[in-house]
């Protein structure tokens, strides 16, 4: 009789065992299909973890979920890059037969610090009532703060975010306004506030100029789909002596922002110029080529005023010709429009 219940007991132990599982997993109702891009842009991620929405971006991670069930479900969404990022967790109450479209972009200081390409992996899960009901991990890459990708899903899709790279509080810059403004009448800027904005131009010029940079025409593929390159802070373009024309453009554009000029950096699919305003609001813009603020006097065998209006001569001719035979391959980032969408200095 003995082993006849224990036997019986052998029997029903798995049915019971399973109906609780069935009873706790109405949860299994829930339909979850996770998307992580394979590489993660850190200048991406950090303008869209600030809550920034730009509608060409995705986000790192995107979640799907679909409630099969007849009630209402709390769930909690997690994702981390161990030892790069915290957990960030996002929860929603998911009615029935209701579809959901998430996206986590996780982020950490560790990121801005990192100049090379490393993979990782990224966990991810979701919970209910304090239980999992998804777990998994991808492996990605994770890439330089200093590159910039052009394009994600179509041509030129990301080109504001060039205006990160412009870092107005630089310390580098402050010492070349510093040199800059000691050659003005007045000894300083006074910007739209003065009468002559294209002298405090000029002058900035001359000082990057005297820097010894060595400017040159890189070959550039802006606008490519998943075409990435790297740029120069301006602290690293003076440091380095050394820098293209991209690298130029975000320099001038940092000057020129922190005496509170605005300014603009104008993309045809292989260079870069800067414009600058002359007066606030204004059209009149003055076109900078800013790869002859390296070739100096003893490329030009003239004065530095007139490699100053030579490089205003040439940014207003690659200009017009960009409009006049390719209109369609101008691209121009306002960096107070960027500014205005919270797309803030790298540094």
């Amino acid at each position: 009789m003995k082993s006849f219940m224990l036997l019986l007991i052998l029997l029903i132990m798995p049915i019971i065992s399973f109906s609780f599982a069935q009873n706790s997993l109405s949860i299994s109702k829930i339909v979850i299909n996770v998307e992580v891009q394979q590489e993660l842009f850190p200048v991406l991620e950090k303008f869209m973890s600030q809550g920034n929405r730009y509608f060409n971006i995705p986000g790192l991670v995107t979640w799907r979920i679909h409630n099969n069930d007849t009630k209402i479900v709390k769930i909690s969404f997690i994702s981390e890059i161990p030892g790069w990022t915290d957990p960030i967790i996002t929860t929603i109450n998911l009615k029935p037969d209701e579809n959901r479209e998430l996206t986590q972009c996780p982020y950490g200081t560790n990121l801005s610090g990192n100049h090379v390409i490393v993979p990782a992996t990224i966990q991810l899960s979701a919970k209910t009532d304090e239980k999992f009901i998804f777990k998994d991990s991808r492996n990605i890459n994770i890439g330089s703060v200093d590159d910039m990708i052009w394009s994600l899903k179509s041509p030129w899709d990301t080109e504001l975010l060039l205006a990160a790279w412009v870092t107005p509080s630089d310390p580098i810059v402050e010492e070349i306004l510093a040199e800059a403004k000691e050659t003005l009448p007045a000894k300083k800027f006074s910007g739209y506030n003065g009468s002559n904005v294209k002298s405090e131009i000029n002058a900035i010029f001359n000082a990057v100029n005297n820097s010894k940079i060595s400017f040159s025409k890189s070959n550039m593929n802006f606008g490519e789909i998943g075409f990435t390159h790297r740029i120069r802070l301006p602290e690293e373009s003076i440091s380095e002596k050394s820098a293209n024309c991209i690298d130029g453009v975000v320099l001038f554009a940092s000057l020129f922002e922190n005496i509170g000029l605005e300014s603009s950096i104008i993309l045809s699919p292989d260079h870069a110029l800067v414009g600058v305003r002359l007066a606030r609001n204004s059209n009149e813009t003055l076109f900078l080529e800013t790869t002859m603020a390296g070739r100096g006097i003893s490329d030009t065998n003239s004065s530095s005023s007139n490699t100053f209006e030579a490089a205003l001569k040439e940014g207003l001719r690659e200009y017009k010709s960009i409009v006049q035979n390719s209109p369609g391959n101008l691209h121009s980032v306002y960096i107070r429009q960027a500014r205005a969408m919270r797309i803030s200095p790298l540094r």
